[in-house]
């Protein structure tokens, strides 16, 4: 899973369920959907921003705030709320301050880890919740220990889940709503307040989207909207073991300049008009990959970038 600079192992059977915020400040949530079965098991993780200097006794009090919530919570059900705290070392992650294990349970168990990462300035509590009965501590352990609040390379963020891998320069961020279903991924990111923007695709059954189309076929009907107001040239080439579909162009015609360029020169916005994109079909794994760009000057190369870090089959 990787997702707002958070990357984390996690079983392969636990979703995304829940998100929001952005990279200062957010929430996600990963389970395994068994309301019917042994009961909800997944992780939940919440991060927000914190200035200045921060001691134990801060993020010691930020999580006896959080844990009365549960007592309180669980009163009001008339349940018996127990909660337990400890102090922890984690000689792997020094960046990480006031770090602190935690398990409460109530209507439902959860052991997590609170810490304020002097790296990333943010204050991170990550907990794996189960059913009251159920024994999954070994298994909440193994989880987060693999949790990292930052990526090694502060240059790219891994965007990673319902089998789709990817990475994207630091100064993309998510914008928009992603399309996120088992059969279909499309996550769109925008650089900072400009009009640059990379959408990176991922189609499952691929033999069955393109019935025995050619990739720039399929890719001319699944864009007919705007395939008026591109211009581009195609090439071939290889990545990841693949034959790749390289269209490079621009933006064009009367159309797109009176209905969206003379608008954003209106707002003192440079229009993003060079066009980049690739498509490439994974028989390993059945799937169709798009990465596709506007941008206000040609990026080939950071196009090319993101589709080698982005996994197509293992």
């Amino acid at each position: 899973m990787g997702w707002q600079g958070l990357s984390m192992q996690v079983p392969p059977a636990w979703n995304l369920v829940a998100y929001g915020g952005d990279f200062k400040a957010g929430s996600l949530r990963l389970d395994n959907g068994e309301f019917q079965t042994h009961g909800v098991l997944g992780v939940d993780i919440r991060w927000i921003p914190i200035k200045g200097k921060v001691t134990d006794a801060d993020i010691e009090k930020r999580l006896t705030q959080y844990l009365d919530s549960i007592t309180k919570s669980a009163k009001r059900q008339k349940i018996a709320a127990v909660t337990q705290v400890k102090e922890v070392q984690d000689a792997k992650h020094p960046e990480r301050l006031g770090l602190r294990a935690f398990t409460w349970k109530a209507d439902r168990k959860a052991v997590g880890r609170i810490w304020h990462c002097g790296e990333c300035g943010r204050v991170i509590i990550a907990q794996v919740l189960g059913g009251p009965r159920d024994d999954f501590n070994n298994l909440a352990a193994d989880v987060l220990q693999t949790l990292d609040c930052h990526p090694v390379d502060s240059e790219w963020r891994l965007w990673s889940l319902y089998d789709l891998q990817t990475e994207l320069p630091a100064d993309y961020a998510l914008t928009g709503k992603p399309q996120l279903m088992n059969i279909y991924v499309s996550l769109p990111f925008a650089r900072g307040t400009s009009l640059d923007t990379v959408t990176v695709e991922q189609w499952g059954v691929a033999n069955v989207q393109l019935r025995g189309a050619y990739l720039d076929q399929w890719f001319r009907e699944k864009n007919k909207a705007v395939e008026g107001i591109l211009r581009y040239t195609a090439s071939e080439g290889e990545m990841h073991g693949h034959p790749v579909l390289a269209l490079s162009g621009r933006r064009w015609g009367l159309s797109y300049w009176m209905s969206q360029a003379l608008q954003q020169i209106g707002r003192l916005q440079k229009p993003a008009t060079y066009f980049e994109a690739r498509i490439w079909e994974c028989p390993d794994s059945n799937k169709i990959f798009l990465v596709q760009s506007f941008s206000r000057r040609p990026q080939p190369e950071v196009v090319d970038e993101i589709v080698e870090r982005t996994l197509c089959h293992g």
